[in-house]
């Protein structure tokens, strides 16, 4: 099948390209004609100013995106075209561009941004209670890049392609039942929906069934993410060593935090190299992921089961859909510290019951998330819509 991928690149790294590229090599491995149109936010810094201001209006109607499409299609008419992020640099455009030369259009939904500019539905430390009334709540809490100018941009692209959104794709994928929810609430066409999540990337060799003594978070340190409310619980376990993998605006705060409460159990990695990250997840006696913003499909949560390690988790988003409680792992209230630090002290007080769980917790990481169940749901979807 002739499939073209597109995707637009965040300046910081995140999970969607990490899944672009890992899906791309999987339809390659299996034989197909894959094609990529990417573009990378990073090419903004060398834009001379006024190109810089121009891009605004692109971000509406990028005429490049329009002209790229209308060659790739002639050069190689693909199948069906699979899209994971289209903002800024490519915009909108490619749906229209698509739909005029009748290429089919899988839309992969990796967070809420068709329906919310900062594309967490969290603002000001909460869950975003506006998302489905139709004022300028998005505006006033510069909900995008904490900037009212930015916010307005945003918005105004979201509300200009609204009916584009919903009238010009032939399918969307949703990681999760929750995500899907939400896209139904906010309007999109239900039977559309399809729901599968990400694969895992590990390699499944790294399975270890006699792992490490410590529990690992690895993300953003961030306050969405429950950086601190992770580290208040595991003040209160200190004979469970933390390990932290990652980085992120309240790295100083954090490293205070642990040196003014003398936290000598736990550390702080920094950011880790994709196989590194791999085997501190492989080793770990636990993941914790303890989200506070709706969790859509976190590559670290998908990959630790595949490697069999348990996950205590946040009961946020979509995770209730890959960690079912005593099978692969724990959940708990988001925010609430001494719920967690109870979590934390079973593991402590259970270490070989939990070691034990690890061929099961496999099993279950491998049976939804191998990249072998991946691509042959991939494909249906693909064939459904090219047919």
């Amino acid at each position: 099948m002739k499939i073209l991928l597109c995707h637009n690149y965040y300046k910081t790294r995140a999970g969607e390209g990490l899944v672009f590229k890992h899906e791309k090599n999987l339809l390659l491995e299996n034989g197909n004609d894959v094609q990529t149109y990417t573009r990378d936010n990073i090419e903004i810094n060398s834009f001379p100013v006024g190109k810089k201001l121009t891009s605004f209006l692109n971000g509406f109607n990028n005429t490049k995106t329009q002209n790229d499409i209308d060659r790739i299609i002639a050069e190689n008419r693909p199948d069906v075209a699979h899209i994971h992020n289209v903002f800024p640099l490519i915009s909108p455009a490619i749906y229209a561009a698509l739909n005029r030369h009748k290429v089919p259009i899988v839309q992969t939904f990796h967070n809420f941004r068709f329906i919310c500019p900062n594309g967490l539905l969290f603002i000001n430390e909460k869950e975003c209670p506006y998302f489905l009334k139709k004022n300028l709540h998005c505006i006033k809490n510069k909900c995008y890049r904490q900037s009212y100018i930015y916010s307005a941009w945003y918005s105004a692209i979201l509300a200009h392609h609204k009916k584009t959104f919903k009238e010009q794709i032939d399918r969307y994928i949703a990681l999760n039942s929750f995500t899907k929810s939400i896209f139904v609430k906010a309007g999109f066409n239900e039977q559309k929906i399809i729901v599968k999540p990400n694969s895992a990337s590990a390699d499944s060799s790294a399975f270890n069934e006699n792992p490490e003594n410590y529990i690992l978070f690895a993300g953003r340190l961030s306050q969405e993410k429950g950086a601190f409310t992770l580290l208040k619980a595991a003040a209160k376990v200190p004979s469970l060593p933390l390990k932290i993998l990652g980085d992120g605006p309240l790295e100083n705060k954090i490293k205070k935090f642990i040196s003014d409460n003398n936290l000598r159990h736990i550390e702080l990695l920094g950011y880790q190299p994709q196989k590194q990250f791999e085997k501190y997840l492989a080793n770990a006696l636990v993941t914790i992921l303890p989200s506070e913003c709706f969790e859509n499909c976190p590559l670290t949560v998908i990959n630790s089961l595949y490697l069999g390690t348990p996950v205590i988790a946040s009961r946020t988003g979509g995770i209730p859909d890959f960690v079912p409680e005593e099978k692969a792992g724990w959940l708990f209230t988001p925010g609430n510290v001494d719920e967690l630090a109870q979590k934390l002290q079973m593991v402590e007080n259970n270490k070989e019951k939990i070691i034990k769980m690890r061929p099961k917790v496999r099993e279950w990481g491998v049976e939804q998330f191998s990249p072998e169940t991946n691509y042959k749901r991939l494909m249906k979807i693909y064939e459904e819509i090219a047919n």
